[in-house]
């Protein structure tokens, strides 16, 4: 019974000094990530180099943990999420309204329990006015950044102008520099301007952090500095008195903002970061003149100002703005331009996807900036008949008059017209252009017309929802049209004959024209040239079986290498024996991990094919070498077809530090893996293999790699050929475990 008690007393303080140190990890994340927030960096570890920074004051530091306790109980009551907009949140205006009160309150004689009280009041009202400013803009996209703290900060200069003066006095005198180690060292210190410490050491230790989270963020933001500060000299030198120094900060703040964290880095980028910089720049100004150099003109409020201004602008553009949207901010922003510009190799970039109306084997008798009628406004559209016409023939093979047409999109049927005759063969009808038409608003955005239909074919009728695949007429011959065949075109209104706009057929198959053999090409999404013959992809069943059943699990991998391997390729240690588990997440994706190695490789199940849709850091050799050799396999595989993917692993390493980051302003082209399936499993059983060639070709990646796959086990075999050796993963067992068991490494 003694020892008994003695066990539980253990396994409490073990689990009291357990839970005190997960609080305690809970609170230093939470503190790092309220204050690298504000710098526009999501990374608690990141953060906790800024906290470095800000105990360069102590007395600061102190304030700043009141600062987030006060914004802490305030965010409980309002529950807004500080992930929800970088650059700002309940706490990062409350840490920075109390460090503001710490810096006022320090140059004059006031109790400390009185300096705390009114630290205590400002960040609940900065946490408030946040919330407040968060509600309002939660269906736009722009960002309430701190904005609460620069309503509060205000709000006391005014109260109390006296203490701001003597606060911006007893702060050290910034000359304007007169060399290039004046300039350097001016930049570093405004970088600690933001938190009122426009020290060398502080401003360091920021350009620290904000480098360590990403080198793109750092160039964009120097880029909008010396932009301000060029507008600035300007300024002096056509005789205007502007006190720039202790505002330049927003420069920095602006070009940072605008030029990789709310839009994607990239060339267009930094003309806007640039454009951030003079904007940050003018308003700056203009702040100064009107509050005749109080310290309110040196707030955020100027960097908040001219970013809403520059979204504002770029919102109003719509889909003719040149540059793209970071919907990816928790990510470094040279990670989340990676991703978007991957997904657009594959997809297009917001293109319209659309599948094949028509089935059976097609010709694009007509493409975009066809040279009949798809020109000027109206060219983007395809044209669909079959490859062999045989005039008033009845063999359907070689006419499509009165082919069955099926919706190539979800959505609402918004217009439609049934009513106009067919014409006679080599006879058009230039009354009506469009003839009978059905025009869907898709559910992807924008709208599709189909035209040329056969006269009271259409037995829908407007508001009538339809899945793609739906029924929706037959082919015709009405309006604009001297022989039967499908109109497609996608708009971005519901009137036909409006301006049409860029999409992209999904999952089919083509072939070149000349090509001897036919359909040999699977395609993801893409645009058919003018006189290719294409076909919708159907599902070869065995091939979906065997990828569709692939099972959570541990699985034992044997490795056998010959020559020399590139050392990305090499497995870690002397082991020549591997376990992979895969585990299915909430989502139904497969997830590939390594139980000696850190990554993980997903992929899903998608409508079309089996997908690796993410990889996290991957070291493993082999899950490398998964991800080169099938970034999709397609359920259409039949033996011969061939397809490319690009690679969907992000290159890693430290060389990667150079290469990620310049990679958004340079037309880099991915590596493509030009996939061949060389045989299809059977109903009896038989494996799915795949080879695959990378292009362009590199000395440090394979020549040539094949890939079999089992039903139930999926992956069993994986061989990658270099120039000077081989390597072959062969799976030995395989211990096949219950869904969503994530417990695989035992």
């Amino acid at each position: 019974m003694e020892t008994e008690t003695k066990s539980r007393s253990r396994i409490r303080r073990v689990l009291t000094r357990s839970i005190f140190v997960q609080q305690c990890v809970s609170l230093s994340s939470s503190l790092s990530f309220s204050l690298g927030t504000i710098f526009f960096i999501p990374q608690p570890w990141v953060g906790a180099i800024l906290w470095v920074a800000l105990l360069q004051t102590p007395r600061y530091a102190g304030f700043a943990i009141l600062g987030i306790s006060i914004g802490a109980g305030i965010e409980r009551v309002f529950k807004p999420s500080d992930a929800t907009r970088l650059g700002g949140g309940l706490k990062a205006n409350a840490l920075l309204a109390a460090v503001m009160v710490a810096w006022l309150t320090g140059t004059v004689e006031m109790p400390l329990g009185a300096q705390l009280v009114i630290a205590a009041v400002s960040a609940a009202a900065a946490s408030i006015f946040a919330a407040i400013i968060i509600g309002v803009l939660r269906r736009t996209n722009l960002p309430s950044l701190v904005l609460g703290y620069c309503l509060v900060a205000s709000m006391l200069f005014s109260v109390c102008p006296n203490c701001a003066m003597l606060a911006k006095g007893a702060m050290p005198v910034t000359q304007i520099p007169q060399d290039a180690i004046g300039w350097v060292t001016t930049f570093v210190r405004s970088l600690g301007s933001l938190i009122y410490s426009p020290d060398y050491e502080v401003g360091l230790l920021v350009a620290i952090a904000i480098l360590l989270w990403s080198r793109v963020m750092f160039f964009s933001g120097m880029i909008g500095w010396i932009s301000g500060v060029s507008i600035a000299l300007a300024f002096e030198k056509s005789g205007i008195t502007y006190y720039w120094l202790p505002t330049s900060y927003n420069y920095f703040i602006a070009g940072m903002a605008l030029g990789s964290v709310y839009f994607l880095p990239g060339r267009i980028s930094l003309l806007i970061a640039a454009a951030g910089g003079c904007g940050a720049a003018f308003f700056g100004f203009v702040l100064n003149d009107l509050l005749q150099g109080s310290p309110s003109a040196n707030l955020p409020i100027v960097a908040a100002t001219t970013i809403w201004v520059v979204m504002g602008a770029v919102s109003l553009a719509g889909n003719w703005s040149a540059v793209w949207l970071n919907n990816l901010p928790q990510l470094k922003p040279e990670e989340a331009w990676w991703r978007v510009a991957f997904w657009s190799q594959k997809f297009g970039y917001k293109d319209i996807l659309l599948s094949i109306p028509l089935a059976g084997d097609l010709k694009i008798s007509q493409g975009f900036n066809g040279s009949l009628s798809h020109a000027g406004r109206w060219c983007h559209a395809l044209d669909f008949q079959r490859p062999i016409t045989i005039d008033n023939s009845s063999d359907p093979a070689l006419n499509i008059w009165g082919a069955a047409i099926y919706s190539p999109a979800s959505g609402v049927i918004e217009r439609i017209k049934n009513t106009v005759p067919d014409n006679q063969l080599g006879v058009c009808n230039y009354a009506d252009n469009w003839g009978n038409y059905v025009v869907i608003r898709l559910d992807q955005g924008g709208w599709v017309l189909l035209a040329h239909l056969q006269q009271d074919s259409i037995m829908l009728a407007t508001g009538a929802y339809v899945d793609a695949g739906d029924y929706l007429g037959k082919v015709g011959n009405s309006g604009r049209s001297p022989v039967p065949h499908l109109h497609l075109q996608a708009q971005n209104s519901p009137e036909p004959g409006t301006p049409t706009t860029s999409f992209r057929l999904v999952n089919y198959h083509s072939v070149s024209s000349g090509a001897e053999t036919l359909f040999h090409q699977w395609n993801t999404a893409a645009l058919p040239a003018e006189g290719d013959i294409i076909s919708a992809a159907n599902s070869n069943q065995p091939v979906h079986t065997v990828l569709a059943s692939i099972a959570p699990g541990s699985a034992v991998w044997m490795i056998e290498s010959q020559g020399c391997v590139p050392k990305n390729f090499q497995q870690a240690g002397a082991d020549n024996i591997i376990r992979i588990n895969t585990s299915l997440n909430e989502a139904g994706e497969h997830q590939f991990n390594s139980s000696a190695e850190e990554g993980t490789l997903v992929a899903c199940l998608a409508p079309d094919a089996w997908r690796i849709i993410e990889t996290r850091q991957l070291t493993s050799p082999f899950m490398k070498l998964l991800g080169l050799v099938v970034p999709s396999i397609p359920y259409s595989a039949r033996n011969g077809m061939t397809w490319h993917d690009p690679v969907p692993i992000m290159p890693t390493g430290p060389i990667s530090w150079i290469t990620n980051s310049i990679a958004p302003y340079l037309d880099k082209n991915f590596i493509y893996s030009n996939c061949k399936c060389i045989s299809v499993p059977s109903m009896e059983g038989s494996t799915l293999q795949i080879e695959t060639k990378l292009e362009p070709s590199q000395d440090s990646m394979p020549i040539k790699l094949t890939c079999e796959f089992e039903i139930l086990r999926g992956p069993v075999r994986v061989q990658a050929n270099f120039k000077g050796g081989s390597v072959v993963y062969s799976l030995l067992s395989f211990e096949q475990r219950l869904p969503l068991n994530n417990d695989l490494s035992q």
